[in-house]
C-alpha cells in the first residue's frame, strides 16, 4: 500500500482489483484487531458531478465507507451574500416576529456581515484519507456491536455482549410478545435499532450524553470524532459554493443531501467534531425571520458559535460520526 494510492486522482487510476487490495490494507492497519470485520462491499460514491468507486465494511455493527484523501481542498466560506441573488438577500420566511425580536437587514453588508460571522473562515487543506461512519449515532448512545436474531450471536465488544447479553434477549423477547415491530427498541441500559442487516439489530449502549467521555470511548476502539475540516469536506466535498448545491438558497429537495454515499444528520440535529466548543449544522438561532437564516445551516461551513453548544442543554439533539483518519508515517 503506497501513501499516493489512497489520494483521490490516483484511486480512480487503479485498476478494481487494486482499489479493492488498498482497501484491505487499510483495514488490516487501521482498524483496531478487536474490531469485527464483516460485509465488506463496493459501493458507488459522488463528489459533484464525479462518480467514482470505493468500499466500505460493517466495523462492530456499523457500515464504514473509504474515501480517499484530496489536497487542496477549500473551505469555510470568505465571500458573504456576494453570490447570491439579490432577491434572496431579504426574502422572508412565513414566521412573524416582534420588530425588536431577531434580526433584521437594511443593506447588503448586513447580509453580508451576517454570513461572514455565521461560517468558519475560508481556508485550503489537505485531506487525509479516512474509514467514516455512513450514518450518524445520537450522542447518547455508543455503538458496542451487533446482535443476530437467528444465531444468538453478538458481534462486537464481547464485555458488553456478555453483560447485556440476557437484557438484549429479554427485549426482543417483550417485543415479539406484544407484537412490537418497531426499528427502535429501549431497556433499561440499551437501545436496539433494526435495519442495518435482516435479522439483527444494532446494539447501543446509553450514556450520560459527556462528549469528553464519548471521546475516550471512541479512542480506546481506534476510532474519533470528526475534525470541523473533514466535517465540511464530509458536507461539501470542496464545493467552492456556499451549499453543496450552489449559491442559491437550497430548495426543499436540495436539503440533507451528502455526498460520499453518507446520511445526513436529522435535520436541526448538532454533529459533535473534535473540538469541544464547535457544534456543526443544527439550527437556526437568529431568530428566522429571513430565508437566508433558515437555509445558511445547511452550508457546510456553517457554524453558529457558541450559542449552538449552550453547553450542557439537554434539548439539543447532538450526533456523531465515527471515523479513523488514514495516516501513513
Amino acid at each position: 500500500m503506497h501513501e499516493n494510492d489512497l489520494q483521490l486522482l490516483n484511486w480512480l487510476s487503479l485498476s478494481e482489483e487494486a482499489r479493492r487490495a488498498n482497501f484491505g490494507q487499510v483495514l488490516r492497519y487501521f482498524v483496531s484487531p478487536l474490531i469485527p470485520i464483516e460485509a465488506i462491499q463496493s459501493e458507488t460514491a459522488t463528489i459533484g458531478t464525479q462518480v467514482f468507486q470505493t468500499y466500505s465494511a460493517r466495523l462492530a455493527g456499523q457500515q464504514f465507507i473509504f474515501i480517499p484523501g484530496q489536497a487542496n481542498v477549500q473551505l469555510g466560506w470568505q465571500a458573504g451574500a456576494a453570490h447570491l441573488a439579490p432577491s434572496e438577500w431579504f426574502a422572508q420566511t412565513k414566521r412573524t416576529l416582534p420588530v425588536d425580536q431577531g434580526l433584521v437587514w437594511a443593506t447588503q453588508a448586513d447580509v453580508d456581515q451576517y454570513v461572514d460571522q455565521m461560517t468558519s473562515e475560508y481556508r485550503i487543506v489537505n485531506m487525509a484519507p479516512m474509514l467514516v461512519a455512513q450514518t450518524p449515532i445520537s450522542s447518547e448512545w455508543v455503538l458496542q456491536g451487533e446482535y443476530e436474531t437467528t444465531t444468538g450471536r453478538f458481534n462486537g465488544n464481547q464485555l458488553v455482549g456478555r453483560q447485556f447479553l440476557a437484557e438484549i434477549q429479554n427485549t426482543l423477547f417483550r417485543a415479539r410478545r406484544e407484537q412490537n415491530s418497531a426499528e427502535t427498541l429501549e431497556s433499561a441500559h440499551l437501545i436496539l435499532q433494526a435495519g442495518g442487516r435482516p435479522d439483527c439489530y444494532q446494539v447501543f449502549e446509553k450514556t450520560n450524553g459527556d462528549e469528553s467521555e464519548l471521546r475516550q470511548t471512541l479512542r480506546r476502539r481506534g476510532f474519533d470524532l470528526v475534525s470541523v475540516d473533514q466535517y465540511e469536506w464530509l458536507k461539501g466535498a470542496g464545493s467552492k459554493t456556499l451549499w453543496l448545491s450552489g449559491n442559491h438558497l437550497p430548495r426543499p429537495t436540495q436539503r440533507q443531501q451528502m455526498p460520499f454515499g453518507l446520511q445526513a444528520t436529522a435535520a436541526d440535529g448538532y454533529e459533535l467534531t473534535q473540538d469541544p466548543l464547535v457544534y456543526k449544522g443544527g439550527a437556526c438561532v437568529t431568530g428566522g425571520r429571513y430565508s437566508l437564516e433558515q437555509g445558511l445551516p445547511e452550508a457546510p461551513a456553517y457554524e453558529s458559535g457558541i450559542q449552538t453548544a449552550a453547553l450542557g442543554n439537554p434539548t439539543l439533539q447532538c450526533y456523531y460520526r465515527p471515523a479513523i483518519t488514514v495516516t501513513l508515517d
